[in-house]
């Protein structure tokens, strides 16, 4: 019994000696394998931090120019890309609708379109209605725009090709579109359009006072002045002007009539003297 125990006990501190024995021949480690150990224990982190960066920078790049396209692209196709109001200001003869229509710039169209094309715009109605002058467009309101404009005055009507129609102050004609009886009636300028346009240039410089006084514009060439224009007058006289000179000198009239006795004839051709309709030796 002794035996088979002192085997035992034998046996064991074999296997303990032969497992010493085999740690024993396994090659140790020298310190520098343990510093590269732990280098790269302390760098394998670092690595999966920067990958981990990189995906996430890779992932971002993709996404968010995605993500913006359809956000433009949801937008575009919304309501809220579209002009609800506009408002019209500086408007004179032209209705606000008539300057949505002619500048296209109404309720529906986008208004990102509107807001960057001014010029366009101005441009368009410009063609459809010689009137308007300018043309400022400002974004009010998420979808409100306000449009700012002026218009070339009128100043006068003109029968043009069997019809009446309005003279504005650049030259330019536009059907009427209201009542004409208050308006300068231009006579004669069938064959002289260079006329009519310096004439109604130089009547649109004119004070509204002065302008609303004249009744009537006609071409009135003589052979010492192919130029001469005549104006009759609502209070009753007739002026002679050189059509270049018209603005200028129209703006004394009112002090020559006040030294006029009766209505008569004011002559500014050359200088400026006034006679009466009975005076024939003048």
């Amino acid at each position: 019994m002794d035996d088979m125990v002192n085997d035992r006990s034998g046996h064991k501190e074999h296997e303990r000696y032969s497992q010493r024995l085999h740690q024993l021949e396994q090659p140790q480690p020298s310190e520098n394998d343990v510093q590269r150990e732990d280098a790269l224990q302390q760098t394998l982190p670092k690595l999966t931090a920067k990958q981990m960066q990189g995906n996430r920078r890779r992932y971002f790049s993709v996404i968010i120019p995605f993500a913006v396209i359809v956000l433009i692209a949801l937008y575009t196709i919304s309501p809220l890309s579209k002009i609800k109001t506009v408002t019209v200001v500086g408007n004179h003869d032209l209705s606000s609708s008539e300057v949505q229509k002619i500048t296209n710039i109404k309720p529906g169209r986008y208004i990102n379109n509107v807001v960057k094309s001014p010029n366009a715009a101005l441009k368009a109605g410009q063609k459809k209605n010689p009137q308007l002058k300018s043309l400022k467009v400002q974004r009010t309101g998420l979808r409100s725009v306000k449009l700012t404009i002026s218009e070339y005055p009128v100043i006068g009507v003109i029968n043009r090709n069997g019809k009446q129609q309005v003279l504005l102050s650049n030259g330019k004609y536009r059907g009427p579109n209201g009542s004409l009886t208050n308006f300068v009636t231009y006579s004669n300028f069938g064959n002289a359009p260079v006329h009519l346009k310096i004439t109604a240039q130089e009547i649109g410089t004119l004070p509204a006072a002065i302008h609303h006084s004249i009744s009537d514009a006609s071409f009135a060439p003589t052979k010492l002045n192919p130029d001469r224009i005549r104006l009759l007058m609502n209070d009753g006289n007739t002026v002679y002007v050189t059509a270049d000179q018209l603005g200028k000198k129209m703006k004394y009239y009112p002090q020559i009539v006040t030294k006029m006795q009766g209505n008569g004839v004011i002559d500014l051709q050359y200088g400026a003297y006034s006679y009466g309709y009975g005076d024939k030796n003048k």
